[in-house]
């Protein structure tokens, strides 16, 4: 009996220790991910004459524009549908570096958007019968991915994409466990398409509502600035003005609106109609930061690849 139990627990150390250690393995990238090795997507030539710009989204994290264009079988997608984008969709994702000040930070042009510098990467993921099988434990539904370079080349071949595999089944490359496995699932494993259907600007946030809170309720700005208020709620809100200087008209989960500061000291307030103790207000209240905000350009045009013939 003795013997038996010694067995028996060797046995479930060596289990725990091969579940450890693959968890590290993914959690740290020591090795290969599982991936395809044949390039299954290919490389959207002409995308932008014929796709449709889904949204263009400022990612603070990375110091990024990323533009998400898609095919006319994923733009068909319905918010419905959401959770099985159909069989044929691709999405294409450009990833623009931006141009930033002496700190570091991101330039913003007059509607407080990030300022592109130039287009670096072409990530593309599509969805048809039987992909994403050579992902294995990875797999989310049926998508494999590449990542491209705008000439073409690689910039991640298909037997490097599990990163990218294991970013969209746990929303954010975690480590793949119980709690992390699924985290994707919930969207298609398609980030945002919430800005998508509820027409959000994509404009890095400078508050959110949520659960019938404006966070932060009062928002404190400078002079002129324009500030991007989501609602991330499960709600419809529909916020006006106070003094009756905007409607927002009914919002739907994802979307946006912004809100210009006043001169100095001054308050614009607003509050939703259909719910009556939901109340902001931007308070113009900060010093005039010179140097970053704005950048003098009337409107951002993302760089046209390739370029356009004369």
């Amino acid at each position: 009996m003795e013997r038996r139990n010694s067995i028996l627990l060797a046995a479930t150390a060596l289990s725990v220790l091969i579940v450890a250690a693959g968890s590290f393995r993914y959690a740290g990238y020591a090795q290969a991910l599982p991936a395809p090795t044949v390039d299954h997507v290919g490389f959207p030539t002409g995308y932008r004459d014929i796709y449709k710009l889904f949204y263009v989204f400022d990612n603070f994290q990375n110091r990024q524009i990323r533009a998400i264009y898609a095919n006319a079988i994923a733009a068909s997608v319905t918010p419905g549908q959401v959770f099985n984008f159909p069989y044929g969709s691709i999405l294409v994702f450009e990833s623009y570096s931006v141009r930033e000040d002496a700190a570091g930070e991101p330039l913003l042009d007059r509607n407080g958007r990030f300022v592109p510098n130039a287009l670096t990467t072409l990530f593309a993921m599509r969805k048809e019968r039987g992909f994403g099988a050579d992902y294995r434990e990875l797999r989310n539904g049926e998508w494999e991915y590449v990542a491209y370079r705008p000439d073409g080349t690689y910039a991640t071949p298909p037997s490097g994409t599990g990163s990218c595999a294991l970013c969209h089944l746990t929303g954010g490359a975690l480590t793949l466990s119980p709690q992390s496995k699924n985290i994707g699932a919930q969207w298609d494993y398609v980030f945002r398409p919430d800005l998508y259907f509820g027409g959000g600007s994509g404009a890095v946030p400078t508050g959110v509502l949520q659960h019938y809170v404006f966070v932060p309720s009062t928002i404190h700005a400078r002079p002129g600035e324009l500030v991007t208020i989501y609602n991330s709620d499960q709600l419809l809100h529909r916020i006006v003005a106070d003094n009756g200087s905007f409607d927002t008209g009914v919002m739907v989960p994802g979307s946006s609106f912004t809100v210009t500061a006043g001169e100095q000291g001054s308050t614009v307030a607003y509050h939703c109609v259909l719910h009556s103790r939901v109340k902001g207000q931007v308070v113009a209240d900060l010093p005039p930061e010179r140097g970053r905000l704005p950048v003098r350009t009337e409107q951002r045009v993302l760089p046209v690849f390739p370029p356009r013939p004369e």
